[in-house]
Order: structure tokens, then sequence, then C-alpha cells
């Protein structure tokens, strides 16, 4: 009731959220006025999506990662806020994360990728390797960067996060049949950045807080065995617990700087 009657806070929210104006009087945004004439379900999550769109929380950029929603991400006191929603808080939450960021983080995700397989060619070269960076030529290797070690080609599929959204893992249908056919001469690495990479344009060698490694049998023992009720499709999602990822003895050459506005090395 308190809350209700907080007209001021109100006001000087719906201003800072850009849904009213003062002009001679006070002037309520379009979006808001046609949101106005009846307090039914259906008005009231109008409302919420055009909240969460005006006046995103700090969580929305984090709560969707490839494609999906990541509820555990929304604090507690929060998803408690907007429970009422129901079947519809996941479809409202997406599209206000699509219609706040859409193109932008998806275009900042394969900059965070590229930059994390320059971070391991960086690492390669510190210790004496000659690493080919193949994913600049093809996806269709299933790795990004192969090298030669004792007579044998070795090919590393790189996977960049942040501590938000390293628990799991795209794997494309490619990157696992080229698993499975090299067995111990393919691995997954993952470099997981701080996540003030994404508000400073640019990743470091003092950015990269973790490299951890998955092998081939591990990536297949994850992977359902495909018969009549399970496919691969395009790509699958996968969760490896703790005790799959080994610690990778690769470590990021101190020069290591690359620009997340572009694709340019500095």
């Amino acid at each position: 009731m308190a809350a209700s009657l907080d007209l001021s806070g109100t006001a000087n929210l719906l201003l800072d959220a850009g849904l009213a104006r003062i002009e001679s009087c006070v002037v309520i945004g379009r979006g808001l006025a046609r949101l106005d004439r009846e307090a039914d379900l259906t008005t009231l999550k109008g409302i919420a999506r055009l909240l969460l769109r005006s006046r995103p929380p700090d969580w929305l950029r984090a709560v969707v990662n490839e494609g999906r929603l990541a509820p555990e991400f929304i604090p507690k006191q929060d998803f408690d806020a907007i429970a009422w929603l129901g079947d519809d808080l996941e479809e409202i939450v997406m599209t206000a994360h699509q219609q706040v960021y859409g193109e932008t983080d998806e275009h900042l995700r394969k900059l965070l990728g590229d930059a994390g397989e320059l971070a391991i060619m960086s690492a390669l070269r510190r210790v004496g390797q000659h690493a080919r960076h193949v994913s600049l030529i093809s996806d269709r290797f299933g790795y990004d960067i192969e090298y030669n070690e004792e007579s044998r080609t070795l090919g590393l599929e790189i996977k960049a996060a942040v501590n938000a959204t390293a628990a799991r893992i795209l794997i494309s249908r490619n990157e696992f049949e080229v698993a499975k056919r090299m067995g111990e001469r393919w691995k997954l690495v993952q470099v997981t950045f701080s996540s003030r990479v994404i508000a400073n344009g640019r990743a470091t060698a003092g950015d990269v807080e973790r490299i951890r490694e998955l092998a081939s049998h591990s990536l297949v023992d994850i992977a359902p065995v495909e018969k009549q009720g399970f496919r691969w499709t395009e790509a699958a999602e996968i969760r490896p617990s703790d005790a799959d990822w080994k610690p990778s003895h690769l470590r990021i050459g101190e020069e290591f700087e690359v620009e997340l506005l572009s694709r340019n090395k500095v």
C-alpha cells in the first residue's frame, strides 16, 4: 500500500525510464498510454514487458545464453517479484532481452569467441608451437586450431566464456563427429574471461581467469547414443561436470590484447 501511494517515486521512475516527460504538464509516453485503460492481467503483463525493455535490470543481459533462458541467473528477490507472470515469464523475458540487446549481444559473443581463439594461439606461440588458426579458413575442420606433435596433427576446439556462461557448451554436430574420429588427438579448450571485458570492450592476458580442457572421450560419454528416440541435429548444448574438466597447462602470453569492438588484434 505504501508503495502504491508513493506517487513521487512512481513519477520519477516513469521519467527515468523515458515513459513520461514533463511539458506544461506530465505527458505519458505513447507505449504506456496504450496500457492505461483497464487493469486486467493482460494489461499488467504488457506493462511488465514495457518496463523490462525501458529499464532493463542488471541481470537481463546474462539471463539469456545461446538463445535459451537461464532463470538461475535471476536474483531470487527479482524472480519472486516477476513470478506472477506465470507461463508467460520466459517469453516476456526472452523478448525483452532480444529487444534490448539483440544483434549487439550476438556480435559480442562472436568477438569473444574470436578473442578466445587468439588467446590460445598466443599461449601456443609462447611455448614454441607453430599452430595454424584453421577456423579462419573454414568451420568444416571440426576444431579451431591445429598443430603437430610427435608426427601427429592435434586439433583444439576453443570455447570462450565469462563465468556466467561457463557451465554450458554449445557443440556442433560436425565438432562432435570430428572429436569421435580423432579421439585423443582432439580436445575442447575453454577460455573463461572476466566479465569486465564486456564493459571495457577489450580482452587482455590479465582478463583470462581460467583455461580448462575437455577430452574427446568425455564429450562422447556425455552425449546420448543416437537411437529411435534421439538424434543429433545441427548442435547440442552440454553441461560437463567439474570432474570432466582438467586444468590446462597453457598460459597466455603477456602481449595478448584484443579489441572486442573489431576483429583486429592490437
